[in-house]
């Protein structure tokens, strides 16, 4: 993918873009890193609806699958295997996941909210059925969160997004992805 000028082949992407609707729409192409990494630490059952996983978060009841240094070696394999299959990683900004891009060399765009799109993530959030705290606790740390990804600086390019732009749009219109 290119914008700007600048190749990447990840996206680390913010909460309420569309991650999971872009790699649920597009298992072939993408990666949800976030769901693999939240399978490599816990015992998610197979059948368990998106919908469902969402309402696990804040509250995970599943047992432990993997700990520390044996979680790392278990996701890190995982995304190994999905580049080797050319899927793109889709990822949120959690630590150990950036720093695999970082180790790995692979550049990585970084996806995220406008300051104005506070309002249209509340929105986002309560359509998509995240549990209250969850919502009051992203809305609380909303300001905290733009200053700390508008000074990010792993990725090769940032994007922000505005209101009626969802990863889907951004990455076939914008980045000018191309179905291989």
């Amino acid at each position: 993918m290119e914008y700007l000028g600048k190749s990447f082949d990840a996206i680390v992407a913010t909460p309420c873009c569309g991650k999971s609707y872009l790699c649920d729409k597009y298992p072939n192409l993408f990666v949800d890193v976030d769901e693999e990494r939240l399978r490599c630490k816990y015992n998610v059952p197979e059948n368990i609806t998106r919908k469902e996983l969402e309402e696990t978060k804040g509250n995970r009841t599943f047992s432990r699958r993997f700990h520390g240094k044996e979680y790392l070696e278990e996701l890190y394999k995982k995304l190994d295997e999905f580049i080797k299959q050319g899927k793109t990683l889709i990822l949120a900004p959690h630590d150990e996941t950036i720093k695999y891009l970082v180790d790995k060399n692979i550049k990585f765009c970084f996806v995220f909210p406008k300051k104005t799109m506070k309002e249209e993530i509340i929105k986002r959030m309560t359509k998509r059925d995240n549990p209250q705290e969850t919502i009051q606790k992203n809305t609380e740390l909303f300001d905290r969160f733009y200053e700390e990804n508008i000074k990010e600086n792993k990725s090769v390019i940032h994007y922000e997004f505005d209101k009626n732009e969802y990863l889907e749009d951004i990455i076939f219109n914008k980045f000018n992805y191309k179905i291989k």
